[in-house]
């Protein structure tokens, strides 16, 4: 799974001084000093969690604060984050930001609530040369064992008997993005437009 988080900058947000709710965002101090990359996923969440109403108009008041929009990768806007173009990118990934902690990095990250997050997924191909190693290899992956295989690259794993073992995530109330949301991408990406801009 991807789990989304707001990455801030260590040297110039102190952690006692982070919001705590997604309406503090909405304060005059942190006007100018968001990065955001407002592209219809992280819209769609915002909307699931808010509900569309009140979803809706949080994105025309955030819009208001003048966020530095960047449509770079997250671990691009995580770089520009730490040279100190923003305070804050609202939509980072924990496993973005966990491999420049560890190197030390004046990086770290917070929620606002439930936490936003999206499953991914492990397929075959429709013409797989080796269909039956192919299905040996999900069976192996979607395993306790494999999953900890996973856990061992800095990802995460949606296994609720492996939540022990992602310490910085076990207390986290975490929000999955609904999968019939894949049919309104484009409503959000048309509204996420028009309230952003380009």
């Amino acid at each position: 799974m991807n789990f989304h988080v707001i990455a801030y900058n260590t040297k110039t947000v102190a952690r006692d001084k982070l919001p705590k709710t997604w309406e503090d965002l909405l304060n005059p101090e942190w006007k100018g000093k968001l990065m955001l990359n407002p592209d219809e996923q992280w819209f769609a969440l915002m909307l699931q969690i808010m509900g569309e109403e009140k979803g809706l108009n949080y994105m025309r008041a955030l819009a208001k604060q003048s966020p530095v929009l960047r449509r770079e990768p997250r671990a691009m806007r995580a770089q520009l984050l730490i040279a100190g173009e923003a305070e804050m990118d609202l939509d980072s990934t924990y496993t973005i930001l966990l491999p420049l902690m560890k190197k030390g990095a004046p990086v770290d990250w917070t929620t606002l609530g439930p936490a936003l997050m999206n499953t991914v997924g492990y397929g075959l191909a429709v013409r797989a040369p080796h269909p039956n190693a192919a299905k040996l290899f999900i069976e192996f992956i979607l395993s306790k064992e494999g999953q900890r295989v996973v856990l061992s690259f800095e990802r995460q794993s949606a296994r609720s008997d492996l939540a022990s073992e992602q310490g910085a995530l076990k207390n986290i109330k975490m929000v999955p993005l609904d999968p019939s949301q894949g049919e309104n991408m484009e409503f959000y990406a048309r509204r996420a437009k028009e309230i952003f801009g380009n």
